[in-house]
């Protein structure tokens, strides 16, 4: 079943970084890092506040149903996510994999390279690690002191280096998306600007000629006068 509806909505105080694909109906609370990849190719994305999406992270949905990521997550380089639910305050490491339907809980650990089945229920505080995928819980709920300190930084620094897209909405076929940075009407503008001058120097260049030649031609009358009426 195709989608029917194109739309990007970034809610405040997101990061959006403007070199990202972001495909489908989607809706962005969070700090989206470069080169990421999120696509609602059926039902579509809606991602919580305050998650970090770090570099070449991709994010999509398969499915008819909403795919709907909770609070505070973070998503690590090159992860991989499908999925039909992500919880909050979840960590996926480096190239992890959450792969078809599977539903993660709250506050759970995919390590680095590591996998999950197609079809799972992963319950909350589960560690997933190892070369074989194994399962354990953990008793510590993370620092979210941390968190909140990554975010601010990320939320400061981002904007410097990377053009950013604006807290807003853009449907298919607008362009109602717009970057922090020096739009390019604006620099048309400088540019034809910039060949205005040489017309506009020319023009006054000629009308001081034009003032020099009226000033001299007001003196030799003047002073034809003046000798016409000492004859």
């Amino acid at each position: 079943m195709p989608r029917n509806k194109e739309s990007v909505i970034i809610a405040k105080r997101a990061v959006v970084c403007q070199d990202t694909v972001l495909d489908g109906e989607i809706n962005i609370g969070t700090v989206l890092h470069p080169q990421c990849n999120i696509r609602a190719e059926q039902g579509p994305i809606i991602i919580g506040q305050n998650n970090i999406i770090e570099e070449k992270v991709t994010i999509v949905n398969k499915q008819p149903t909403s795919l709907i990521i909770g609070d505070e997550n973070v998503f690590e380089v090159g992860s991989y996510i499908e999925g039909s639910r992500i919880g909050n305050k979840n960590i996926i490491e480096a190239k992890a994999r959450i792969l078809g339907t599977t539903s993660l809980g709250d506050n759970c650990v995919v390590g680095a390279v590591c996998s999950t089945r197609t079809d799972e229920v992963i319950p909350n505080n589960t560690i997933i690690y190892g070369d074989y995928h194994d399962r354990r819980l953990q008793t510590n709920s993370g620092n979210p002191t941390l968190h909140t300190r990554h975010l601010d930084y990320l939320r400061d620094v981002l904007p410097k280096f990377n053009h950013t897209r604006i807290v807003g909405e853009r449907t298919k076929g607008e362009s109602s998306e717009r970057e922090h940075h020096r739009p390019e009407k604006e620099a048309d503008g400088d540019r034809d600007s910039e060949r205005e001058r040489p017309k506009e120097k020319d023009r006054d260049s000629r009308h001081r000629d034009r003032d020099r030649t009226t000033h001299r031609t007001t003196h030799r009358e003047a002073h034809s006068i003046r000798k016409s009426k000492e004859i």
